[in-house]
């Protein structure tokens, strides 16, 4: 850490990045306010106050009475691997996807509170659904979105649809936050997620997440879409198994690769000393 004498460091922002490495050191996900104050040393009030702080910025979310990371740092995270790493990765196996379904595959991540589109393995039929790179879709109502809420704590998916609601597409969207919580414990039973016309009339979308290294976290989630003509019960369940397994090798192969970075990152700092 950087010697507090350093007339550039402002103690008040390192004391705040602090509270946030106590997540990474401990192996529990949620954390209460005495154990982190035990973790830094500091009295409970000052590390409330960092933490409320934190939580009105996204970093932290609170939920009864114990405190978790937040989306925020999830976006953080996004915003590193959107046009990198994840896109690299992802490619051959969402093209292959493609291939084998003969459906439009997405690659999503978290924008706000919105899921981007930053990668489309569009079909090739004349009869087709697709969406451009770089739009935007709902959360509530669409597979991608609904597949990267399922593993997020309710309180957090609360606090991400706080702005928008849960606005009406169709006569198929979900429009209360208790229906939509069954779902999404139905998503997270299953592996994947489902959205038959919520969002578009005649469209059926499956979607499964990214996880991060220690699957504890999505970084991004992806779907196939098409008719709902072509995506009967059996057409859909083969989809959602083979977008979970895909989902699982990209987080896979990103954690692989964050792990090569750290051990170089660690073999450069042995020899400096």
């Amino acid at each position: 850490k950087m010697a507090r004498r350093d007339i550039y460091y402002i103690e008040v922002v390192g004391k705040a990045l602090d509270v946030l490495e106590v997540f990474a050191r401990l192996p529990k996900r949620q954390l209460s306010l005495q154990e982190i104050s035990q973790q830094l040393r500091l009295n409970k009030n000052a590390v409330f106050r960092i933490l409320y702080t934190l939580a009105k910025h996204g970093y932290v979310v609170k939920e009864n009475q114990r405190y978790e990371l937040g989306s925020t740092l999830v976006e953080l995270s996004n915003a590193r691997l959107r046009h990198t790493d994840l896109l690299s990765v992802a490619s051959p196996l969402l093209d292959a996807l493609r291939n084998r379904f003969g459906e439009t595959v997405n690659l999503g991540v978290l924008d706000s509170d919105q899921i981007r589109y930053i990668g489309v393995w569009e079909s090739r039929d004349r009869f087709r659904l697709a969406e451009r790179v770089g739009a935007c879709d709902m959360l509530h109502c669409t597979a991608l979105g609904k597949a990267f809420l399922s593993c997020l704590p309710f309180e957090e998916v609360r606090q991400l649809l706080k702005k928008q609601g849960l606005p009406v597409l169709t006569e198929y969207t979900i429009a209360s936050f208790q229906a939509l919580k069954a779902e999404l414990e139905k998503t997270r039973e299953r592996g994947y997620a489902v959205d038959k016309e919520e969002s578009v009339l005649g469209a059926c979308c499956v979607g499964a997440a990214v996880l991060n290294a220690d699957k504890t976290r999505p970084i991004a989630t992806v779907s196939a879409s098409g008719p709902i003509t072509r995506m009967n019960e059996e057409r859909v369940t083969q989809v959602g198994q083979a977008l979970r397994e895909a989902s699982s090798k990209i987080g896979a192969k990103l954690g692989a690769q964050s792990f090569a970075i750290d051990l170089t990152a660690g073999a450069r700092k042995n020899r400096k000393t």
